[in-house]
């Protein structure tokens, strides 16, 4: 199945400014796409959104938990992904409190803009059981298929890590062998996407990837029902380092429940 011609996808990094333009968005409908940079405020997010659309997946850059979450609630995927290699390669950072809280904030408030858009769900593991909106993490899911060596001797800068990594992505091939995987034929957009230079809407492109992941039935979801999942490239891309990581982590923790 040819994702461009059977499946309508929407990715956001949500930013959560009110006066800046923070917000990326790139869409796939209909053999066409977009991207673009804005606001917060849906009048101007949907301006840049293909009229009288919906989609069948939206991934969503921002913590998603389960309506009346606690705001303190302590979240497994951050945890799974913020220990060991990850930690100073692409770890989530913590939602319960400071940015992290005011993301996941800002997060469901695009939820709610957006969820008229989502035609009818088909995911199990999507943390609001009416929509199939899913939870991207642009850092982790370029991070986990980056060969060990992209993080040796400096070459991903602190303050700069999602665009350097982008760039690895780009150079290493990574992102042209993803959309093979998906068995996504479309040049233009992959060539777009490789050209892309703004951080917002290069953000966004990924959001897009993740939904394309969950629209095909084979990212690789970590996490758990109540405190939500993030959805990440299939296991088969993952570099060596971060599945030797992933399953550490998830060891490390269940040892750490079964004390308690």
């Amino acid at each position: 199945m040819d994702v461009s011609r059977n499946i309508n996808l929407l990715g956001i990094d949500v930013g959560f400014s009110r006066s800046r333009p923070t917000t990326g968005i790139a869409w796939s409908a209909n053999g066409t796409f977009g991207a673009a940079k804005t606001h917060t405020d849906w009048k101007r997010r949907q301006q840049h959104l293909p009229a009288a659309t919906t989609f069948s997946v939206i991934a969503i850059d921002g913590p998603l938990v389960p309506d009346g979450s606690p705001d303190l609630l302590v979240r497994t995927c951050e945890q799974l992904l913020a220990r060991g290699a990850f930690q100073r390669r692409c770890k989530p950072g913590s939602s319960h409190f400071g940015t992290g809280l005011q993301l996941k904030r800002a997060a469901l408030e695009t939820a709610n803009q957006i969820r008229h858009l989502v035609s009818t769900p088909t995911l199990s593991q999507a943390v609001f059981p009416d929509v199939a909106i899913v939870e991207a993490f642009p850092n982790a899911f370029l991070g986990v298929m980056l060969d060990e060596v992209a993080f040796a001797d400096g070459r991903i800068a602190r303050g700069k890590k999602f665009d350097r990594m982008y760039e690895l992505a780009v150079e290493s091939g990574r992102l042209s062998a993803l959309m093979s995987h998906l068995t996504w034929t479309a040049p233009d957009l992959l060539h777009t996407i490789e050209a892309e230079c703004d951080h917002e809407r290069r953000a966004a492109f990924i959001c897009l990837l993740t939904a394309a992941c969950a629209a095909r039935g084979n990212a690789e979801i970590v996490g758990d029902p109540v405190s939500g999942w993030i959805w990440l490239p299939p296991s088969s891309l993952w570099a060596n380092w971060a599945k030797a990581a992933l399953e550490q982590n998830v060891a490390r923790l269940a040892q750490t429940d079964a004390r308690r």
